[in-house]
């Protein structure tokens, strides 16, 4: 775990990336090989896909499903409606895959998902993989993303895997998108992070919201300091370790918390 947050850390000093896709293809060659030697774990189960009764479901639906290989970054299926949704024909997000898709993100919602939204559920992605949990995960968030005739609607996302390989780590991930344009009543980014309980019921265990007009950057201080919060250092600690005053190291502390708009260290790790 120590691990993964030096990498997830790295990710967020960086000011930019020149696409999402391309944050997500250095992520992925990261952490999923920073976990085992096997540079390919073998997959669990196979899951049978009814791809033909999926298309007739989702006939005049608002609702779009698709499927996304981590392993190709592509999409084995994209439901037909998604032309009645965004005008572009699934053929388009089938034959230009990951790339194609997030080339249609706006470009003021793609440094929050480089520096904070994608580290994130890579995060929690790690976590769960080692506890076996992964597909009891449930990601929903938000962002802007364009039609084929240029305008930009919000789409809305809920993403879980049905597929992991044997390190636990996801294969095939199912998600189910919608337009949400007219329910917005505000112009932030939100995510959702749930997990399904014994009761089958799936329950949040972490949400933020993200501003998309004052986004936020840690100094490389700051980021130092964060990653030794982490490890469970305290402030005194940390002062030492850095060789500077424990009142800047609280100094650094409270600035991230009024930067990140959280209540605790707890939230803002």
């Amino acid at each position: 775990y120590t691990i993964t947050f030096y990498l997830i850390i790295d990710f967020m000093k960086k000011d930019s990336s020149p696409s999402i896709y391309d944050t997500v293809v250095s992520m992925a060659k990261n952490f999923f090989t920073s976990i085992s030697s096997t540079e390919d774990a073998e997959d669990d189960e196979p899951v049978d896909l009814n791809l033909g009764a999926l298309n007739k479901l989702h006939d005049n639906s608002p609702t779009v499903i698709f499927i996304f290989n981590h392993k190709t970054l592509t999409y084995d299926y994209f439901s037909d409606n998604i032309k009645e949704v965004m005008g572009h024909d699934h053929q388009d997000f089938l034959n230009g895959g990951l790339k194609f898709a997030m080339s249609l993100v706006h470009p003021d919602h793609t440094k929050i998902y480089n520096r904070h939204i994608l580290p994130m559920m890579f995060k929690y992605y790690m976590t769960y993989a080692f506890k076996g949990k992964n597909k009891d995960l449930r990601f929903s968030y938000t962002f802007k993303i364009q039609k084929k005739n240029g305008e930009y609607m919000w789409a809305l996302h809920h993403m879980n895997a049905i597929k992991t390989n044997t390190l636990g780590l996801p294969v095939l991930t199912k998600l189910h998108m919608m337009d949400v344009t007219t329910l917005k009543t505000d112009d932030n980014i939100n995510i959702t992070i749930s997990l399904k309980e014994e009761d089958n019921c799936f329950k949040p265990i972490y949400s933020r919201i993200f501003s998309t007009q004052n986004t936020f950057s840690f100094s490389d201080r700051e980021l130092e300091i964060l990653e030794l919060i982490a490890q469970g250092k305290t402030s005194e600690e940390i002062s030492k370790i850095l060789s500077i005053s424990k009142h800047t190291v609280i100094t650094h502390r409270r600035n991230m918390l009024d930067k990140s708009k959280v209540k605790n260290s707890s939230e803002l790790i």
